[in-house]
């Protein structure tokens, strides 16, 4: 009776570890953010915000192709160019201006997940918001074409 009870449980206890080890490859795959992106179409801004856009990733063209899209989503593109370096491997909005509200309203409508708040004392700088383009940006739909 006892090797019974012992084999019934060796057996659930099984079946648990495989079920739970299996489920990942039979649930249904989350949503990427390109397929996020390609459902909702981005909404233009109500207000312009100032923006540059810089060069992370090295591509030649991808600033300027991103400042066309971004103008035409109301944002206000005061500068663009390339970052420090062509290290970055995820695009990134960083607020400058400490209105984290207006930050997260870019990356909103570009679609790009990374945000961070990195307030600059600068009197001379006039971008709110920088858009650093990463090598991700084909994976997260940042531009339209498939350039």
């Amino acid at each position: 009776m006892q090797e019974r009870i012992l084999w019934v449980l060796a057996t659930a206890a099984i079946s648990i570890l495989l079920g739970s080890a299996l489920w990942p490859h039979f649930a249904a795959p989350a949503p990427t953010p390109q397929a996020i992106s390609a459902k909702s179409p981005a909404v233009p801004l109500p207000e312009p915000i100032r923006v540059e856009i810089l060069n992370g990733c090295g591509v030649t063209q991808v600033a300027a192709r991103l400042r066309n899209k971004a103008r035409t989503l109301g944002l206000d593109v005061i500068h663009e160019g390339n970052a420090r370096s062509f290290d970055h491997l995820h695009s990134l909005v960083i607020d400058l201006s400490g209105d984290l509200d207006q930050a997260r309203q870019v990356a909103d409508v570009l679609g790009i997940p990374h945000l961070i708040q990195q307030k600059q004392e600068d009197q001379f700088h006039l971008a709110d918001v920088s858009i650093v383009i990463g090598r991700d940006y084909r994976r997260i739909g940042l531009l339209d074409d498939k350039q």
